[in-house]
């Protein structure tokens, strides 16, 4: 029989060692023998500063400035997928071929000062005999969203980005209020050829009561 201490012990190296194996987003799983999509979700404020800091002020970074920095980041390295930030958070998507691919994606994207968070939507790389017929496929779909959603009146004053991937539409971007986001995840589910809709759309969360009464 071991001691109390020893057990503690044990205990402890066997929570060290499996704490060390987690991973910080979700492998990616094999179904079939291909590579499913996956996404990924990781906050960078323990790694990078949230706001430069000077003499006491805090300097906020425009959105446009830090996705402008995230592309040719990316680009730089030879990493080719489509870059998004809203809000002071990065949205990567597109294809990788590996997990290794998709780790050196994210880590130089953490590399961007100024974002909180980084989430991405990545798929498996097609296959070379399909890649070029699955890209053609991919744009038509992409001019068809977006120009649905440029005919409707019911998404004006949205800041909405679309990309299509594999013939999944992934929504990136800001909408006034619920109707507005339910609106523009419906003309995109609708669209014939999308296989599926993926949500990025935030909606700005109306004043507490509180914060109105005081007013």
């Amino acid at each position: 029989m071991m001691s109390d201490k020893t057990c503690r012990a044990v205990l402890a190296a066997i929570l060290s060692a499996l704490l060390a194996g987690c991973a910080l987003y979700p492998a990616v799983q094999v179904a079939g023998g291909a590579m499913t999509g996956y996404d990924a979700a990781r906050l960078a404020d323990e790694y990078m500063p949230r706001d430069k800091v000077e003499g006491g002020s805090v300097d906020v970074i425009p959105d446009s400035q830090m996705q402008r920095r995230l592309r040719e980041r990316l680009a730089l390295n030879d990493i080719h997928l489509s870059a998004h930030v809203i809000d002071a958070k990065a949205y990567l998507i597109g294809q990788v071929s590996d997990r290794n691919q998709a780790d050196y994606a994210v880590r130089t994207a953490a590399t961007v000062e100024g974002l909180k968070s980084i989430t991405c939507k990545f798929y498996p790389q097609a296959r070379p005999d399909d890649a070029a017929r699955n890209a053609a496929n991919d744009a038509l779909l992409l001019r068809e969203v977006t120009g649905r959603f440029g005919k409707t009146r019911r998404l004006h004053g949205a800041d909405l980005r679309v990309e299509v991937v594999s013939a999944h539409a992934i929504l990136v971007g800001r909408a006034r209020d619920y109707g507005q986001k339910t609106a523009a995840l419906a003309i995109a589910a609708e669209t014939s050829g999308v296989a599926d809709v993926v949500d990025y759309i935030t909606v700005p969360e109306p004043p507490d009561d509180g914060a109105v009464a005081s007013k």
